[in-house]
């Protein structure tokens, strides 16, 4: 059995096809329903490409949705319905297949691999956000399953053994009071979330941009999903400015220069922690060629070459700001990627320096 059917029709764009799904979601679909979003530097049809050169074929055309399936050595294809929005390249994957087989071996290594292309990234304190805004708007709302993270340099304050990382999976029907406990006492903070609103919405979202819907109004799950988008697209208009670039010197001489990216440090790096440093990038399958470091005001500065996405950059950085230079071609997955490290791996807390 494939993805749940639609009746043939055009939807223009993600927001009519939105509409429909919401309105129909009772008689169209009877599992849950995961929307897996992410973000692309390509053009609708390179992108379709892409998918294509990656054993996906379009079996059905809607106008602005694609029915899309693959073969992946499973007991069936896999199939998704996908929205591209020509605006903001925002991608979006609909599917009620199963989540550890149809989903796991197909569209999420596609987006964590695949150059120019990532899912979309959603931030501990966004997802933070978000629960504060759900249970504001309804008291009754139930945590009833969450994995929260501590990392090794974060600075957030824990009363218990504020040295130590953790992580924590928790399933119970008090994970709204157990996961701010924690946050208080343990000083860690979510990766993902399973809420259940009363009579209303019972939904799941993780940190990679997958959305779960297991009952209830696929509108307001809709609402949710564009709020993360939009916050997404913040970086992606970062990753914009950046720009790299061969400039001629002379006639026989042609000079690289590139335009960076600035991502700002709520907790500074100090010299004693680059050995630290370096090493959880090399664990996140990044390789550092020509690395160069200075004491005193901190100064580091090294080529990156990203392993997953086969990209290269250069980073600059100094106790309270990174700086991200693209090498060669400047890559949309090669900078969400780097930047959901350093919230992971440096400061939980860091930012995107404004133009």
């Amino acid at each position: 059995m494939g993805v749940f059917e639609v009746e043939p029709q055009e939807f223009p764009d993600r927001v009519s096809f939105n509409h429909y799904l919401a309105e129909h979601y009772d008689t169209l679909i009877e599992n849950d329903l995961y929307v897996i979003a992410g973000l692309t530097e390509y053009s609708r049809e390179d992108f379709l490409d892409l998918l294509r050169n990656d054993g996906y074929e379009v079996v059905e055309d809607y106008g602005g949705i694609q029915k899309i399936r693959c073969d992946y050595g499973g007991d069936r294809p896999a199939e998704f319905y996908l929205s591209y929005d020509v605006e903001d390249n925002v991608i979006l994957f609909y599917t009620d297949m199963r989540k550890t087989e149809e989903v796991e071996n197909t569209i999420e290594p596609f987006l964590e691999n695949k150059p120019g292309v990532h899912y979309l990234y959603i931030s501990p304190s966004l997802l933070q956000e978000i629960r504060e805004k759900i249970v504001s708007e309804d008291p009754a709302t139930e945590i009833t399953e969450f994995v929260a993270k501590r990392t090794e340099r974060t600075e957030t304050s824990a009363r218990f053994r504020p040295e130590e990382w953790r992580t924590i999976n928790y399933y119970g029907r008090d994970g709204l009071e157990s996961l701010r406990e924690m946050e208080e006492h343990y000083g860690v903070l979510p990766r993902i979330m399973e809420f259940n609103v009363p009579g209303d919405l019972c939904f799941r979202i993780n940190h990679e941009g997958v959305f779960k819907l297991k009952n209830g109004s696929l509108k307001r799950l809709f609402k949710h999903i564009e709020t993360c988008i939009e916050e997404a697209l913040k970086v992606k208009q970062a990753y914009e400015r950046t720009d790299f670039e061969m400039i001629t010197a002379s006639a026989q001489l042609e000079v690289p220069t590139s335009e960076p990216a600035a991502i700002t440090l709520n907790n500074r790096i100090r010299y004693h922690e680059l050995d630290g440093l370096k090493d959880s990038m090399q664990d996140r399958d990044y390789v550092l060629v020509g690395s160069y470091s200075e004491e005193g005001s901190l100064y580091f500065t090294t080529e990156v070459i990203d392993q997953v996405k086969n990209s290269t950059f250069r980073i600059k950085a100094n106790e309270d700001q990174i700086r991200i230079f693209p090498q060669d071609e400047s890559d949309l997955g090669t900078f969400y990627r780097f930047y959901e490290f350093i919230q992971d791996s440096v400061d939980e807390s860091a930012e995107l320096a404004p133009a």
